[in-house]
C-alpha cells in the first residue's frame, strides 16, 4: 500500500460542523469526503462541477432594488402594461 499524504487546511467551523452533519448521514466522515473529491477532480481533469465567476451585467442584476418595481395582479395586467396584443 502507499503512503498517505495528509492534508491540512484551515476551514471556518460552523461550515465544517455543517459539512460533517451532512456528511454524517450516509456515513462518511470528512477525510474520505476529500478522497472523493480528489477521485472525482483526478477522473474529470478539473474541477467535479461548474465554476464560474458571473459577469458585471449578472452581479449588477442580483443587486438590483426590487422592492419599489411595479407589481401585477395578473398575466393580462402585465401583458397590458407592455402593450402587448393578444387574443383569449
Amino acid at each position: 500500500m502507499t503512503r498517505e499524504a495528509q492534508i491540512s487546511s484551515p476551514v471556518d467551523a460552523e461550515l465544517k460542523r455543517q459539512g460533517d452533519s451532512i456528511l454524517a448521514e450516509p456515513g462518511i466522515n470528512s477525510s474520505q469526503a476529500i478522497t472523493l473529491f480528489y477521485r472525482q477532480i483526478v477522473r474529470q481533469r478539473g474541477l467535479p462541477f461548474a465554476s464560474r465567476m458571473p459577469n458585471d451585467e449578472t452581479i449588477e442584476a442580483l443587486n438590483e432594488d426590487l422592492s419599489e418595481q411595479q407589481r401585477f395582479s395578473s398575466i393580462e395586467a402585465l401583458m397590458d402594461d407592455l402593450h402587448y396584443c393578444w387574443k383569449t
